[in-house]
């Protein structure tokens, strides 16, 4: 069970519930600052990266509506139960 705090937890569960995590492969998002605040959001995917949770991609190929490459985070199959659309084996410290 690998702990994570309560911001890091908020962060993870807007990746589950994206509009890119219902194909069936996987929990993953694009990042950007359209939806996100950056400055919270690279310290806590920094951390999430460190500890083995998500896998980080600085430029995804994508681009966002103004033409901006995204990046791109997608949560370890360890820690998702992609048939219940849950995450696993996570619990807030």
């Amino acid at each position: 069970m690998v702990k994570v705090t309560e911001k890091e937890m908020e962060f993870l569960q807007e990746i589950v519930t994206s509009d890119f995590s219902y194909d069936g492969w996987g929990f993953t998002d694009y990042i950007t600052d359209y939806d996100y605040d950056m400055k919270v959001i690279r310290g806590l995917i920094s951390s999430l990266v460190q500890k083995g949770i998500i896998t980080h991609e600085e430029n995804s190929g994508v681009t966002d509506e103004k033409g901006r490459y995204m990046a791109c985070a997608e949560i370890a199959e360890e820690y998702s139960d992609i048939k219940n659309h849950k995450l696993i084996n996570i619990e807030v410290a």
